[in-house]
């Protein structure tokens, strides 16, 4: 089960990515394997369903939205954290 707070920070992470992308259901929820989420196959938000992707390259206490898109180019990404991002983040690259 996920916590109504963390609903929340999830769905206004998802604003800016669904002005451009219009849809919920090509848009992935990347999660630690040590998160409560990644326990779930997909969260449902009030835009609809997000599917959750487990990465061990995500730390515990982190997490990020990424379009799922057919062809190449510019992706929108956004973090969810309510902490400060992650100490090996660097630069934003692309």
């Amino acid at each position: 089960m996920i916590s109504a707070k963390a609903l929340v920070i999830i769905e206004n992470a998802l604003i800016p990515l669904l002005r451009r992308e219009k849809e919920v259901g090509h848009i992935d929820l990347i999660v630690s394997p040590e998160s409560l989420i990644s326990k779930l196959p997909v969260i449902t938000t009030r835009f609809g369903q997000l599917k959750v992707v487990v990465s061990n390259y995500v730390p515990k206490g982190y997490s990020y939205l990424i379009e799922r898109s057919p062809c190449k180019g510019n992706k929108g990404f956004n973090w969810i954290t309510k902490k400060g991002l992650p100490a090996s983040v660097g630069e934003r690259t692309g």
